[in-house]
């Protein structure tokens, strides 16, 4: 076994690495390209249309219509539809198929302003902030962080079909908390998992020791299997669906 570098893992390497090692090794040390999706696509376009949003309204929670925080969401959302016309383009869907999708962020986008508006919000403290811990050998962006009555929630957006916490989402919750708390050295409270497809309030998943330290286990369990540079030490668990999503070389 060739033995590489410290690497610095992911919550996405590590459901990776989970879900098939052989898509690991594909992903992150052979690099290949992913191929696009129009989920990954629009999924993209809607954090972003939410950052925006974040960044230009006031940390301050001030009486702006619903109308006023919808039109400023769509307005930015609009803007980088049109600007990823060439990605849109390019994935082979037929034109109502684009517009079907196009309809459905407009969904996330109605369902995330309804509620901003309804619990009287502010912008979060953070938005897409990216922590980079060489102590725990992680890194991860988090979409938002809001404190309410002294007490810090992460906010993590997602434009799943379904609204359900899957080990995926549980494990990237639990690898967010630890992150935080190494950056600021302060404990969340909870990390709400916001399915914007949905106009159900976020499913907060509660911080305590024990989901810490099952992250701190997740590192550890990953970083010793992912230390090798050899194809053969990242067998394929998914029966060969992994190199559906990369342009093989």
């Amino acid at each position: 076994m060739v033995k590489i570098e410290k690497r610095i893992l992911s919550p996405t390497a590590i459901n990776t690495y989970l879900s098939c090692p052989r898509k690991f090794y594909l992903r992150y040390i052979r690099r290949l390209q992913t191929k696009p999706s129009i989920h990954l696509v629009r999924g993209r376009i809607v954090h972003k249309a939410i950052h925006e949003f974040h960044i230009n309204y006031p940390k301050t929670a001030p009486q702006v219509s619903l109308t006023k925080i919808r039109q400023d969401l769509l307005n930015t959302f609009h803007r980088e539809w049109i600007g990823a016309a060439g990605s849109l383009n390019s994935l082979g869907l037929t034109r109502q198929e684009i517009d079907f999708y196009r309809d459905d962020s407009e969904l996330m986008i109605f369902n995330f302003s309804q509620w901003f508006y309804r619990n009287n919000l502010a912008s979060p403290d953070l938005s897409e902030t990216k922590i980079v811990s060489k102590t725990l050998g992680l890194m991860g962006i988090i979409d938002a962080v809001h404190t309410w009555d002294d007490k810090v929630a992460l906010v993590d957006y997602k434009t799943s079909k379904y609204a359900n916490i899957t080990d995926d989402i549980l494990r990237q919750a639990a690898l967010y908390a630890l992150l935080y708390q190494d950056k600021y050295n302060e404990v969340p409270e909870s990390i709400l998992i916001h399915f914007v497809k949905f106009p159900d309030d976020p499913a907060p998943i509660r911080v305590d020791d024990e989901l810490l330290d099952y992250a701190r286990t997740l590192i550890k369990s990953v970083r010793e299997k992912t230390v090798s540079h050899d194809e053969q030490d990242y067998p394929c668990t998914c029966g060969g669906y992994c190199k559906r999503d990369f342009v093989m070389t």
